[in-house]
């Protein structure tokens, strides 16, 4: 018996190394998912018909390599590495449990993994794709599977290809990843190629976005196969076609600095080249990890993720709403001075509140602001200014010119997840809301409050669009569109708003003077914002606003700031979102100092 049982060892070794020996010739030269197949009236119906017995000629399917997320310098953010991959073909499966059971010994499964294997088994149809078991098998085990083949009902095996994501949770969002394709996804897709039992599909970002560029097309193989299915011999071959190869605009190091200035923060930074709108970062935090999520993310963790009131899995550069408080400031001085409703010099009086329709506004500055023009206004951030602005101004004109900045488009840079948010008008409140529009919801627009929504990516268009003068538009590929063509952006004030944001920064006076960049950088225009997320009561007011670190997460306000850099025709454009933050001065202007010192370095843009 020993000799027998040590015959049997040296013969399992000599078989592992001839078969490791098998795939280092083939795996890498070949995409051969060898160990799994389908019958041709399963895979392809009536469009590829054999000469020989269907129950011992089968077609199997070859995937085809998926196409790289590259940086714009060629730095990987997604690839692929080789992968042993075992599966189940329910049609050649007489006992379920037992083959369950001889798999749990070589493959040590979990119980979960048991359960869902026996309910897929359970479940599938007559002409079923073989149920994935595990697609990350080490190779003694997959060694050891394919020498007990034959005693393993319905086994598949593969040599195949999962996704990796080198840059990890730094490019989660942006990235996105992959994941084993639904019954729904085949029935709307209408591609053999993800009918391959290995077959991954886009599920979030740029994986989702350009799937169908970076897919490819499977080849196919005609073989002879035994009556357990296992291959005989090669008949025929077509070559599969690999998938396109994405390029974007991002930086990766401008992402991974981004992402190191957000830290433990929630919120979102977005940087842009204002005049190409070549997205450099667009960076969400809290992240993710997306390598995670390849192989099959458990119940646990999923549920996890999808609880924490965080919300990890929301991309929040072109997915997360906010009230863009006083950032909005710089596009109704630019309407208002466009349609000349206020000189430039013109100024008004702050008393620290604005009257208007029986309702009392007040402005951040209890005391006031005393008298302001337009440029001091934006330095300062005077609200009563603005209201003012917001009356002369009307819902109309002021959507109007809104519209011109980017506020309430969505984005077409291929991310599913990219939010229009939301540009309110009477109209629109008619429609949704069966209700009128009031006045006071102008006066309370003009300062970015109320029901006004824009995502950081709108934010960082709006600030590259008073930048240039121009319809810039975001683009994460050469090949998308860098200006809307049709659409005229009235530039007459930007000057004046831009000469506000330079004071907003680099005067005394400025609500973000603290962070203006070091003089070797030359100047930082930008924008502080601080939203309320509560409302303020009387009683409050009277007695004391409450400090943002004596309130509970959710209720402090969130800050904000966007910003304006670099050498004249080439400006970069920035936008800081810290949800629940505290202000736009104190937390998000010293992040966006920070991150465009470091851009302007990185791309040689410094003065």
């Amino acid at each position: 018996m020993a000799e027998a049982h040590g015959d049997r060892e040296l013969e399992f070794q000599k078989l592992g190394r001839r078969t490791f020996l098998l795939l280092g010739v083939q795996g890498a030269g070949l995409a051969l998912l060898g160990g799994w197949y389908y019958n041709l009236q399963v895979v392809n119906g009536q469009r590829h018909r054999l000469k020989a017995d269907d129950n011992r000629v089968a077609v199997r399917l070859t995937e085809p390599m998926r196409g790289r997320i590259l940086d714009r310098d060629g730095q990987i953010l997604a690839t692929n590495k080789k992968s042993f991959e075992v599966f189940l073909d329910p049609s050649l499966i007489q006992n379920g449990s037992e083959t369950i059971a001889k798999l749990t010994d070589i493959l040590n499964l979990s119980g979960e993994e048991q359960i869902r294997l026996r309910s897929a088994l359970a479940l599938a149809e007559s002409g079923a794709r073989p149920i994935m078991v595990r697609a990350d098998v080490i190779w003694g085990q997959f060694a050891r599977l394919e020498y007990l083949r034959n005693q393993i009902d319905g086994l598949v095996t593969s040599v195949g290809h999962y996704r990796s994501y080198p840059q990890g949770p730094q490019t989660a969002h942006l990235v996105g990843y992959v994941g084993r394709v639904s019954k729904r996804e085949l029935e709307r897709e209408d591609d053999e190629t993800l009918q391959i039992p290995t077959a991954k599909i886009g599920k979030t970002g740029v994986e989702r976005g350009f799937d169908k560029l970076m897919r490819g097309r499977h080849g196919l193989r005609e073989i002879e196969v035994n009556s357990k299915g296992v291959e005989l011999r090669e008949l025929s071959v077509r070559p599969n076609i690999p998938g396109k190869d994405i390029n974007l605009t991002i930086d990766v190091k401008l992402q991974t600095m981004a992402m190191e200035l957000l830290g433990a923060e929630v919120g979102a930074i977005c940087l842009m080249d204002a005049h190409q709108g070549d997205l450099l970062a667009l960076a969400s935090s809290p992240t993710f990890d997306p390598n995670a999520f390849v192989g099959g993310i458990s119940q646990e963790n999923w549920d996890a993720l999808r609880e924490n009131q965080q919300t990890p899995l929301v991309n929040k550069a072109v997915q997360g709403v906010y009230p863009p408080g006083s950032t909005f400031k710089t596009v109704v001085l630019a309407a208002a001075l466009a349609e000349k409703l206020v000189r430039p010099d013109e100024e008004i009086f702050c008393p620290g509140h604005y009257d208007f329709a029986g309702n009392r506004f007040h402005c951040w500055a209890r005391g006031g602001h005393g008298r302001v023009d337009g440029v001091t206004a934006i330095a300062q951030s005077c609200d009563v200014y603005f209201y003012h602005l917001g009356e002369l101004l009307g819902i109309d004109r002021l959507a109007r010119f809104a519209k011109q900045y980017g506020l309430g488009q969505r984005f077409d840079i291929n991310l599913v997840e990219t939010n229009g948010a939301l540009l309110p008008t009477p109209q629109w409140k008619k429609r949704v809301l069966d209700k009128p529009w009031y006045p006071g919801e102008t006066i309370n627009m003009s300062i970015g409050q109320g029901r006004l929504l824009m995502t950081p990516l709108q934010m960082a268009v709006m600030t590259a669009r008073i930048a240039t003068g121009k319809p810039t538009l975001p683009r994460l590929t050469k090949s998308q569109p860098s200006m809307q063509n049709n659409l005229f952006i009235d530039d007459s004030g930007l000057q004046l708003v831009r000469q506000g944001m330079d004071m907003v920064v680099n005067n005394a006076t400025g609500t973000a003077h603290a962070s203006q960049l070091a003089p070797s950088f030359g100047k930082m225009l930008g924008k502080t914002g601080t939203v309320q997320v509560r409302r303020i009561t009387a009683a409050e007011r009277r007695q004391g606003i409450r400090k943002n670190d004596e309130l509970p997460w959710k209720l402090r306000d969130h800050a904000m700031f966007v910003a304006i850099a670099g050498p004249a025709g080439k400006e970069l454009a920035m936008s800081v979102v810290i949800e629940h933050g505290g202000s736009g001065s104190n937390d998000a202007a010293p992040k966006a100092k920070s991150m465009m010192e470091f851009a302007l370095v990185h791309l040689g843009l410094q003065a």
